[in-house]
């Protein structure tokens, strides 16, 4: 038989086993922290972003965000990339796309470190995946 599934009531228990998991964190002195690195004003970006942020304040995460105009060049990018990389107190980056079009979106989806990827996206990630 069926059972049909509440969205409220699946992202309510999603909140509440992160909420745990981020005060077991805090108690060994780690604050977890989200970086959204987002490029351009698209406003489907910043919707996602907004609920982004407001998962996180209902969590317990810490959340940054980085805004680049449109038109930066990919080099800029890749730097901002490559310092959260090395960032100890960034734990996951979100890196909202389609990037703009002068962009090789494959080179810096891939220059984000698998560990950081919170949406699986780079090619070590989805090997992962595919691997089990």
């Amino acid at each position: 038989m069926a059972k049909l599934l509440s969205g409220k009531k699946v992202a309510e228990h999603l909140n509440e086993d992160i909420k745990s998991r981020v005060l077991a964190l805090q108690e060994k002195g780690i604050q977890p922290c989200l970086c959204i690195l987002r490029i351009g004003e698209n406003p489907g970006d910043l919707a996602y972003e907004r609920g982004a942020v407001a998962r996180c304040k209902k969590t317990g995460v810490s959340c940054k965000t980085i805004s680049f105009p449109a038109d930066v060049p990919q080099e800029e990018l890749l730097a901002s990339v490559q310092a959260l990389n090395e960032d100890a107190s960034v734990h996951g980056v979100l890196l909202l796309r389609p990037l703009p079009r002068h962009m090789d979106e494959a080179k810096v989806v891939n220059s984000l470190r698998p560990e950081k990827d919170v949406d699986g996206m780079t090619d070590l990630s989805m090997s992962g995946l595919l691997s089990g």
